[in-house]
């Protein structure tokens, strides 16, 4: 278990970091760093998008079941209680991305429902609308 809690906490400063230095890199990226960013890319093939969310707790069809009228947006929010992430288990997650000839992977830390992977410190959803 103290094994999990050091993995998470450190993909979680990893992905914080990222985008800051994404960023800074991509504004004072030279056209050849681009191409050759842009090349590693178009090798790549194959990613993986992990798109894991309080929808998970019953199997709905993503965050996008409550705007598709398939749950009532107070029934799709009841989930937030179930999702514990208990069963985490990012050594298996990276194990089998890299099994699957995966070369990047992206995970979605915040979907348009609102909630976040993680507590944080500003932008906390309202509940009572669906995209406040």
């Amino acid at each position: 278990m103290k094994k999990n809690r050091l993995s998470l906490a450190f993909l979680s400063l990893l992905i914080a970091a990222s985008p800051l230095r994404a960023q800074d890199t991509l504004q004072n990226e030279t056209v050849e760093q681009k191409d050759k960013r842009m090349e590693w890319f178009s090798q790549a093939k194959l990613g993986i998008f992990i798109h894991w969310g309080i929808y998970s707790v019953r199997g709905v069809s993503e965050s996008w079941s409550f705007f598709n009228n398939y749950l009532p947006y107070d029934e799709y929010m009841e989930q937030e209680k179930g999702f514990t992430a208990s069963k985490y288990d990012p050594k298996a997650w990276v194990d089998l991305i890299k099994e699957s000839g995966a070369k990047y992977t992206v995970i979605t830390t915040k979907h348009h429902d609102g909630v976040a992977l993680w507590d944080m410190e500003f932008q906390r959803y309202c509940r009572s609308a669906p995209f406040g």
